[in-house]
């Protein structure tokens, strides 16, 4: 994937979507590495998120960049006015670019509650989605970024675990929990040793607060 993508920078990725008219927000690792106000590790690409129903208005306001669907390994045009089946994610690039410029996926959404796209089980009041920085930028919210990475994850997902589990507040690690059982139980082990190491030995473990 490194290949494919140029190394966008959010500051770049914020300027470009200035025209934007419809709320938006960083999103995979770079959410996390922008909500916690540091750099945690390179990233391959660079990726936003909207709402589904905003998608269109936000893809009419970039005439700047060639946009291609990436469905099933597959890319294909972006037809106007025409939704793909989901799951699905679009690429962008400046016209005249080889390497892609950041991707952007899309939030499945009912009423003012969000669903997580990959079970929809799980949701989420819509004003828990997104949440601004100290620095002003908005990112989807860590607990949902990292539900999203809790399917078959990568070293670098595992990474991202490790690394922001911990700084996590407790109701936000509740609901990950939980959301986790209902949606990837294979994942649970994982985020029980993460538990754990929050504690001292012999300390008590408690998922409920």
């Amino acid at each position: 994937m490194a290949g494919r993508w140029r190394q966008t920078t959010p500051d770049e990725l914020a300027t470009w979507l200035e025209p934007v008219p419809v709320p938006w927000a960083f999103a995979g690792g770079w959410a996390l590495d922008l909500w916690a106000g540091h750099t945690s590790r390179t990233h391959s690409d660079i990726e936003i998120t909207c709402l589904r129903g905003d998608l269109k208005a936000l893809v009419d306001s970039l005439a700047g960049f060639e946009i291609v669907v990436a469905r099933n390994k597959q890319l294909s045009p972006w037809l106007a006015g025409a939704m793909p089946e989901p799951p699905f994610s679009l690429w962008l690039r400046r016209h005249g670019e080889l390497l892609w410029d950041f991707e952007i996926v899309s939030e499945a959404h009912a009423d003012d509650a969000w669903h997580y796209r990959r079970d929809e089980r799980i949701t989420r009041p819509l004003d828990l989605l997104f949440r601004q920085t100290p620095a002003g930028r908005m990112v989807i919210a860590p607990e949902i970024q990292l539900l999203y990475k809790a399917k078959a994850p990568r070293e670098r997902d595992i990474a991202d675990f490790r690394h922001f589990w911990p700084q996590l507040d407790p109701a936000p690690r509740h609901w990950l929990m939980q959301a986790v059982a209902v949606a990837h139980p294979e994942a649970l082990p994982m985020l029980g040793e993460l538990e754990r190491s929050r504690y001292p030995a012999g300390g008590a473990i408690s998922t409920s607060s």
